[in-house]
């Protein structure tokens, strides 16, 4: 009898440990008709930089300040042209330049908002987001990471339904820290930052944040300043998928059975219980991507300014 109870109290608390690491579940029934349809990628929206200016009918460039980041947004930081950018192995032939300058501008924080306060901000930045959402596909870049103190690029998506928000960092290089909140400079763009964010605004407690699973990965590996490099998200109904170069790097599923195990197109059963990770992203979303800068000027090396992130191309994939 002992042992019986030994047995189901582990049981319960194995399965509170899996609740836990599977954030915020929902039981659902999976039907085996969910299987995707085996097309190939078709290419839906995409843009090379091979001109001379942003393209207008694709991109918004953003003006003024906005979230965590210390820099101005201003439209002139960002510019096309049809240049060869070399890496150390890698080169580019016409590319998309944000660039980051330390530089004053006292300007109001929303420029569309008359009430908007005005304050003086000590660098100016770029960031780009496009006019048209998009669904599950595979996002794609290919680009050069910038690198210096409190350097923040990113590419990502993000969207907001009924009140909640919900973004899709594809990555996000900015400052590794040692355990006393030091720059550790031999780790300065070699680590990748791959997650995803839901922000629930319509709770008691707005802006709730989730942000579920590792978020991190390849920690130690390349410098993505030296050369070229493809990121690539892969968003379906199964899951997202982080890839750099080809190399998978972190999985996130919607759906696990009750030991924790992704359930995919491969292993599915015939109206399997499942829970669903209530955090998984669902609704179309822009695309954008940007160059900006956090922290203290205390940290900055002033050799690193102006600096450029360098996009070669942005490319969107769609089954159909």
């Amino acid at each position: 009898m002992k042992n019986n109870l030994t047995i189901t109290l582990v049981f319960i608390l194995v399965n509170q440990l899996l609740y836990a690491q599977l954030c915020a579940g929902t039981k659902v029934i999976l039907k085996d008709t969910l299987v995707d349809d085996g097309s190939a990628w078709q290419l839906e929206f995409e843009d090379e930089f091979n001109a001379t200016v942003v393209d207008s009918s694709k991109w918004n460039v953003i003006y003024g300040a906005l979230g965590a980041e210390n820099g101005y947004r201003l439209p002139e930081n960002v510019s096309v042209s049809t240049e060869t950018v070399y890496g150390k192995t890698t080169s580019a032939t016409g590319v998309c330049t944000i660039t980051l300058k330390k530089e004053e501008v006292t300007k109001p924080a929303l420029t569309w908002d008359p009430n908007s306060p005005v304050s003086t901000y000590h660098y100016t930045a770029g960031d780009l987001w496009s006019k048209q959402d998009f669904g599950w596909g595979k996002y794609e870049i290919r680009c050069k990471i910038p690198k210096g103190n409190n350097f923040w690029s990113s590419f990502c998506m993000y969207a907001e339904k009924n009140g909640v928000g919900n973004e899709i960092d594809i990555f996000e290089f900015s400052n590794s820290l040692d355990v006393r909140g030091n720059i550790v400079k031999n780790k300065l763009c070699k680590v990748i930052e791959m997650h995803y964010h839901l922000w629930d605004k319509t709770r008691p407690v707005p802006g709730i944040d989730y942000n579920c699973g590792n978020s991190s990965g390849n920690a130690y590996g390349t410098d993505y300043s030296e050369d070229f490099h493809i990121f690539t998200l892969i968003w379906d109904r199964w899951g997202m998928s982080w890839y750099v170069d080809g190399k998978l790097i972190k999985l996130v599923a919607q759906w696990y059975d009750i030991t924790g195990t992704a359930v995919t197109k491969e292993n599915i059963k015939p109206s399997q219980v499942v829970i669903r990770n209530d955090w998984f992203p669902t609704i179309p979303m822009a695309i954008g991507f940007g160059f900006n800068c956090k922290g203290d000027s205390s940290f900055d090396d002033p050799d690193s300014f102006p600096a450029a992130f360098k996009v070669d191309y942005i490319r969107y994939y769609k089954r159909y």
